[in-house]
């Protein structure tokens, strides 16, 4: 069994990662953002042993700090983080704002420091502790130059950044014992991923969930399809 952390779990894939580690006997540490839409993940607790939820904004500090706190005192370790939190905007390059380009930074990429930063004590704890950065193949530089997608300009680099950030973690965080990786979900029917998307979201976390059982102790610093294809940078 496994202490895990996920992020943004009120809904889509956190929702459903709580669903099936919950499942699988993992003892599952969930938060969310605000009660507004957090009613499914508040359901899912009603009762469960190994579920634990607690507020917190990926987007504040002081969030994030008070929030590893409570988990702190009440937990001695943890041996993996979901960085799932992430936002989307569709908008083409000549019609996003700064504004938009800002928001979705602020909580795809700097959240994600902002929680595994806090977490990295509580990891070095846990048994080959491990951070998944949920990603997108939309944030490969390189499969960039393939696509013919003009929309979602602001998304596509911020995933970009996160996979950088992955990289830069995945050396980092070597001396504290902590392995990093990004992972595409793949085209998921979520609100983001529309009902047109390939995976229902059952079938996207089934599959990413198994690749990661199945990785190496070894594995770092890579990017992970939820086919478990290696994907470019």
């Amino acid at each position: 069994m496994k202490r895990i952390l996920i992020t943004g779990a009120s809904r889509g894939i956190g929702l459903e990662i709580c669903t099936q580690l919950m499942a699988d006997g993992h003892d599952v540490l969930a938060t969310y953002r605000s009660e507004k839409t957090a009613s499914s993940l508040l359901d899912l607790n009603d009762g469960a042993k190994n579920l634990h939820i607690f507020k917190m904004d990926v987007n504040s500090t002081d969030s994030v700090k008070t929030a590893m706190s409570e988990i702190t005192k009440r937990f001695s370790s943890i041996d993996l983080v979901f960085n799932n939190a992430g936002i989307l905007d569709w908008s083409p390059l000549d019609e996003v704002s700064s504004d938009a380009f800002r928001s979705i930074y602020e909580t795809n990429v700097i959240g994600v420091f902002r929680v595994s930063e806090a977490a990295i004590p509580l990891l070095q704890k846990g048994h080959e502790p491990l951070i998944v950065n949920l990603s997108s193949r939309l944030g490969s530089i390189e499969l960039r130059g393939n696509s013919q997608l003009g929309g979602a300009i602001a998304y596509q680099c911020s995933k970009a950044a996160l996979n950088m950030l992955t990289k830069q973690m995945s050396i980092d965080y070597s001396k504290y014992g902590v392995r990093t990786i990004s992972i595409s979900p793949g085209w998921v029917k979520t609100d983001m991923g529309g009902e047109e998307a390939k995976y229902e979201v059952s079938e996207s976390v089934e599959l990413f969930l198994a690749r990661i059982n199945q990785l190496p102790s070894e594995s770092n610093g890579i990017f992970l399809g939820e086919d478990g294809e290696i994907i470019p940078w």
